[in-house]
């Protein structure tokens, strides 16, 4: 390659490297301080709320062919340790037996349907979608609270005894829990489960920021009267109704906060196919959010938080742009750190690494996490795995995106949450 181009391209790549690095550094110094934000937030809300605090919570579980995991899911819901809680399961047109177990569940347990004030309310309507089953289940609900989750999905004990607390502030809107990939021997489901605890650990920078945007579909939920009674129920044509919604409260002035105490462990992906086809949904999905959202982007409107506009999601997108030269940038620096025998860069970059394991074990939710550092030496190259993974998918999104194409549902085989509940 003529020297010209090659200082060129590593000029590019130096500057994608460093811009990347600067967001993370910032976020590492900033997500210890969630813990100081939460805990004065907590105190100034206490002198508001001199009797307890006891809204009625409606849980939505939409389910498609989730006969794996469907009870399971439910069973964790009626082990919660909150009081005021409905469960409102809505089986949109599934041709497995996961109406048959609903059924014979519910007739095991005839007290959960009492007709005044049930605990459980199953409903099975033809499919029409993710969007179009959360809102029928927003539409059957009476909680002033709405939590919507996947029917893959485990909630611990008091977690919606934990997610009741942060809505007794009345400037939250919405609240985004703390989601763990459960046990996975597989290769590919041990690296999400450490890309998860990184990437919700991050998730305390944009909550001390007030840029917290993306509430996944595994765990949110929303203040009824602030969210659904003024800006509408989900998307049902959308494939991605979790992001468009995450990202409409945003537009609109809707405040929102991650509560790590608030934990759920969730199915990942066991194999590459299964993780690209959901990414992919993910990927594209936010492409297509940004798109109709993009007035937000550098807005000096008063509605817009200002580091989510200026900061937050131009890195975002930045990140979208380095990860397309990735494999160039990865490929220039081994070749000129073998060449020139300058290893520098190759190291600062190990040491950051280390660096974001070594702030995850020791600032992680209720106790020291240490033997995440044990992982360091043997998982770290491994995740350009998920790296590879995540471009291809950028890819397939791009050629989306030009040839005006929508997203399809895509599934994996489901095998269930293991080891939890």
């Amino acid at each position: 390659m003529d020297t010209h181009w090659f200082e060129i391209l590593r000029g590019w790549a130096v500057f994608f490297a460093s811009a990347m690095l600067i967001k993370y550094y910032v976020f590492l110094l900033i997500s210890p301080l969630h813990t100081v934000k939460e805990a004065l937030r907590r105190r100034r809300v206490a002198r508001l709320h001199l009797q307890p605090y006891e809204p009625r919570v409606s849980v939505i579980v939409p389910a498609w062919n989730e006969e794996v995991g469907l009870l399971k899911t439910v069973r964790s819901l009626l082990r919660n340790s909150y009081p005021n809680l409905e469960v409102i399961v809505v089986n949109d047109g599934s041709t497995d037996r996961s109406h048959n177990q609903m059924m014979r569940f519910l007739s095991q347990h005839p007290e959960l349907v009492r007709r005044t004030n049930p605990r459980v309310k199953y409903f099975y309507k033809e499919n029409g979608g993710k969007g179009h089953a959360l809102n029928h289940g927003i539409e059957h609900s009476r909680g002033d609270i709405v939590v919507t989750m996947d029917a893959d999905t485990v909630f611990e004990r008091d977690a919606i005894s934990n997610l009741v607390e942060y809505f007794k502030d009345p400037s939250v809107d919405a609240v985004v829990g703390n989601v763990k990939v459960a046990y996975n021997a597989t290769l590919i489901g041990r690296l999400q489960s450490l890309e998860y605890l990184f990437g919700f650990y991050y998730k305390r920078a944009h909550s001390v920021l007030g840029a917290e945007y993306i509430y996944g579909g595994a765990c949110a939920a929303f203040r009824r009267t602030t969210t659904f009674d003024r800006l509408g129920l989900f998307d049902g044509e959308n494939k991605t109704e979790d992001i468009e919604m995450s990202l409409r409260t945003r537009y609109y002035g809707l405040n929102s906060v991650y509560a790590e105490d608030v934990i759920c462990h969730t199915e990942g992906a066991s194999t590459i196919k299964g993780l690209i086809n959901q990414r992919l949904r993910w990927k594209k999905g936010r492409f297509d959010t940004f798109m109709k959202y993009r007035r937000i982007f550098f807005s000096r409107d008063k509605r817009h938080n200002r580091s989510l506009a200026w900061f937050v999601l131009p890195y975002t997108l930045l990140a979208e742009l380095q990860l397309l030269f990735e494999p160039i940038g990865i490929s220039l620096l081994l070749t000129y750190s073998f060449l020139s025998g300058d290893f520098i860069s190759l190291a600062l970059g190990v040491m950051f690494v280390s660096v974001t394991y070594l702030v995850v074990a020791l600032f992680s939710h209720q106790k020291l996490q240490l033997h995440v550092l044990g992982l360091f030496p043997l998982t770290w190259p491994l995740f350009y795995v998920l790296v590879w993974v995540e471009y291809i998918v950028l890819l397939k999104s791009l050629f989306m995106v030009m040839r005006g194409e929508d997203i399809e549902w895509q599934r994996w085989d489901r095998k269930g949450v293991e080891g939890v509940g």
